[in-house]
């Protein structure tokens, strides 16, 4: 389905969702009139409870910032499940719309409320913290002048002045849709309150009465039961977000214990160092390195946010550091190399770049250290003046480290994905485009040579490699509903529901993500049969996730499992 499409309609249902007229219905059927013949005339829950009581107010409230929250928390994640792609500018999108809706309602010739609890509503779906720091400006405010007018726009401030604390840079790519709505949002509440502003210094606007009215016999209960199923409602999202998965699968429990969401959209590669003790993730597309503590509990809490001159492909550990492969951004990919940059685990650069070839994909380490491997796409990603795409063999102990062989893939559509280390110095190379599997001989590090070639099933494209316990490969593609593994020189596929994007084998069973299916599956490693499925979920545990990478750490028998949808990282226990 089209996300541009759908988003379009979602907007339109957002502002048909925001322009409910609740105070409107509440006063006309429950209190039996038209709210807008009485008092100031607005629908909002100001009017309503100075009309009816203050146990009316609290009720058109919530409504109305229902109305505020649901379609901008939810909508967003509907389509995502629905086509596979984030849209990370249509939740500010979608809380414009149910602002506007509700300040201009269809159904009432577009003369609606202010827009402050539908505007609350809405921005507590896209910036809970900054909501929380708003309800507490709006009583505490609300208490002291018992103007609802003059609480709106100090609780309206304590958001903005909270949101862009959090967000020093408010206008980067990332954030600036949402900074962008903040600032209208500022401006729509002051518009819609300049009457109030002017009643107030004239001294005739009137205080809200936060006393009960009586109310109309046999229709109080109404308003009760309504409030208690919002509180109800409420309570049961809490619940369900402070959960956490668990599969029991192979004679082993599978738990999500922690995760950590660092607002970069986009998680992907990533890996355990430092003993386990250390993550280490990359976010291409806001080219971050994110260095993540793992503690003793275990729980994963953010040590370091590094901004990148380009786009990380992916991070890898040896020699007690991190080394982060980066391809240029923008139009300077056309111009320069790529290069590899290094860090302590604490996220400190150690030495200067180093440049190693066009289009970097992957990067492995010789056991003892002394060479790394890195594959490179070149000519195969277009550019036809480019060298042909190879692996290139660096000498780690020289310094600064120096290339020492390269071997090249020139079969037509040849294009490298994945690199991963066999035993018996033996090494293997997704091929996409070619859909092949290279098996190569890297016992000579002075003269790797490809061995042989494995060809895939039939619409199968290799994507990600693993290794077996025997040895043998796993390959992974995230738009087929199976994984190969090798028998022999040949590849057969196991079919597995929801794709497969990563996959790894521990302890006799095989952990695959599952991009299509917000989960991660486990396998039998003998025999290939599905055990389990843990599910991989996003905010408040409602959100669907595409998971992408996984590692593992076997000094603390850890998964880690990156989610590209949402750009949260998962951390699962094994017991």
């Amino acid at each position: 389905m089209n996300m541009i499409l759908l988003g379009t309609v979602a907007i339109a249902a957002s502002y048909l969702i925001g322009a409910i007229p609740s105070g409107y219905l509440i006063a006309k059927y429950i209190g039996g009139v038209d709210i807008r013949t009485v008092g100031s005339g607005n629908i909002g829950a100001t009017n309503v409870g100075r009309t009816l009581g203050f146990r009316f107010f609290v009720l058109v409230f919530l409504l109305d910032a229902a109305k505020g929250f649901l379609p901008t928390f939810f909508l967003p994640r509907l389509l995502t499940s629905l086509t596979g792609e984030s849209a990370p500018d249509l939740a500010p999108l979608l809380a414009l719309a149910t602002i506007l809706g509700h300040n201009f309602p269809i159904y009432l010739k577009f003369k609606g409320g202010k827009g402050v609890a539908t505007t609350l509503g809405a921005v507590t779906a896209l910036a809970p913290v900054a909501s929380l720091a708003a309800v507490f400006g709006f009583v505490i405010f609300l208490l002291i002048s018992r103007f609802v007018s003059l609480a709106s726009l100090a609780g309206a401030l304590a958001f903005a002045g909270v949101y862009f604390t959090q967000h020093p840079e408010p206008f980067t790519r990332e954030y600036r849709v949402m900074s962008a709505l903040v600032l209208v949002m500022i401006v729509m509440l002051f518009v819609r309150h300049r009457k109030n502003l002017a009643r107030i210094g004239a001294g005739t606007e009137p205080k809200v009465n936060l006393r009960k009215k009586r109310q109309p016999e046999g229709k109080v209960h109404i308003g009760l039961v309504l409030l208690i199923v919002a509180m109800t409602a409420g309570t049961g999202l809490a619940l369900n977000a402070a959960r956490r998965f668990e599969v029991v699968a192979g004679g082993k429990r599978l738990a999500e214990v922690s995760r950590l969401a660092v607002g970069h959209q986009r998680s992907e590669r990533l890996t355990f160092c430092n003993g386990g003790k250390t993550l280490a993730f990359t976010c291409p597309r806001y080219m971050r390195l994110i260095i993540a503590d793992v503690s003793d509990s275990p729980e994963l809490s953010l040590k370091k946010d590094i901004k990148l001159d380009g786009r990380p492909v992916t991070v890898a550990t040896a020699n007690d550091r991190l080394y982060v492969l980066v391809r240029p951004h923008g139009d300077a990919r056309h111009l320069e190399e790529a290069w590899w940059e290094t860090f302590d685990f604490d996220g400190n650069p150690i030495g200067s770049k180093l440049r190693i070839g066009w289009d970097p994909d992957d990067i492995a380490f010789s056991p003892d250290g002394k060479l790394a491997y890195v594959l490179t796409s070149g000519s195969a990603e277009g550019e036809t003046n480019r060298p042909l795409p190879a692996l290139l063999t660096f000498d780690l102990t020289a310094n600064p480290p120096r290339p020492i062989n390269r071997v090249e893939f020139d079969r037509p559509k040849d294009d490298p994905e994945r690199l991963i280390l066999l035993p018996n110095q033996k090494a293997a190379i997704s091929l996409r485009g070619s859909n092949t599997v290279a098996r190569l001989d890297l016992a000579d590090p002075t003269a790797p040579k490809i061995i042989d070639r494995l060809d895939s099933p039939a619409r199968f494209v290799p994507e990600t490699l693993a290794a077996s316990a025997d040895g043998s490969l796993l390959i992974g593609d995230s738009e087929s509903n199976a994984y190969a593994r090798q028998v022999g020189d040949r590849l057969i596929t196991v079919d597995v529901d929801g794709g497969v994007a990563d996959l790894l084998e521990v302890h006799g069973l095989i952990f695959a993500t599952l991009p299509k299916g917000s989960g991660l599956a486990v396998l039998s490693g003998e025999a290939h049969t599905p055990l389990g499925q843990l599910p991989i979920r996003g905010t408040a545990n409602l959100a669907t996730t595409r998971p992408l990478n996984i590692a593992y750490s076997p000094e603390r028998n850890l998964l880690a499992v990156s989610n590209r949808a949402g750009g949260s990282v998962h951390l699962i226990t094994i017991e």
